[in-house]
């Protein structure tokens, strides 16, 4: 996937995932009591229903877990 795609690909997923987000807040779905410590929370639960799971397995796991790593990221 080239760079440019690799941006848009990161756009769409974040700006989709924070638009769910706050339509869950505007519709009143979150309580008022809710400050940063559930709201982190909310926002990592949203994100981790983004992952396909068991796509990233085996030696393609590995070379991912090695970069991120190496590259310090």
């Amino acid at each position: 996937m080239t760079r440019d795609k690799q941006i848009e690909f990161i756009n769409e997923l974040t700006l989709n995932v924070t638009a769910g987000l706050v339509a869950d807040i505007e519709a009143g779905k979150t309580p008022d009591t809710w400050d940063g410590v559930e709201l982190r929370q909310f926002i990592a639960d949203r994100y981790a229903g983004c992952i396909i799971k068991g796509l990233l397995t085996g030696s393609r796991r590995r070379a991912y877990n090695n970069h991120i790593i190496v590259n310090d990221l």
